[in-house]
């Protein structure tokens, strides 16, 4: 039977409580509630993958791999966090070993990535998003986005794709609330100038 939220528990409560069960359940060699945990976050972490990487195949494979990692790893996850901020976080260094292995890319003169060998459209999911990236203007962003340093990429990501806050960011990161800030506005800059948009047209 499918579980059910008694009317007076807050959902968002009612969620936590339950990923926190799967989580433990997990430590305890419960690869079913695992496999929950995979089914709600894959996603999200596809999704990360693909946008830092810019690569289906890449993407798939780098999520398989992160969620391998944490498997491996479930039973250090001391749960003095959210089970989220340590997912991104392996997730977040994964991408990141990953780029560090590849040669940089260039923009083409009509603003393809060279070299990336890709002649699709990212498929992004979120109603914000959608409203957000369209046709031609989403090329151009997630092909700029694929230029920024990747310590910079990674908190675009989280901020704006995961809706993370700087706080949550720079937990994943392990990195002090103002760096997270800094790298943040410093790639906002690098958007604005190379897409000639507005602040608010990019957020």
């Amino acid at each position: 039977m499918e579980s059910v939220i008694p009317r007076q528990v807050n959902p968002a409560v009612f969620e936590s409580s339950q990923e926190s069960a799967w989580v433990r359940a997990s430590q305890a060699g419960d690869n079913g509630a695992f496999n929950r945990l995979v089914l709600k976050w894959e996603r999200k972490i596809y999704n990360l993958s693909f946008r830092m990487l810019r690569n289906p195949e890449d993407a798939a494979d780098s999520t398989q791999e992160i969620f391998l990692l944490a498997f491996r790893n479930i039973r250090k996850f001391k749960q003095n966090s959210h089970f989220s901020t340590w997912l991104y976080r392996i997730a977040v260094n994964h991408c990141i070993d990953l780029l560090k292995k590849r040669p940089v890319a260039e923009l083409t003169d009509d603003g393809d990535l060279e070299g990336s060998g890709l002649g699709i459209r990212a498929s992004v999911t979120g109603t914000q998003e959608k409203d957000l990236f369209h046709d031609e203007r989403q090329r151009k962003i997630l092909d700029s986005l694929a230029l920024l340093p990747a310590d910079q990429r990674i908190v675009i990501e989280l901020k704006f794709f995961q809706e993370e806050t700087f706080d949550v960011i720079s937990k994943i990161l392990e990195v002090p609330e103002s760096t997270v800030k800094s790298r943040f506005y410093a790639a906002l800059d690098i958007l604005k100038d190379r897409l000639s948009l507005r602040a608010e047209e990019i957020l």
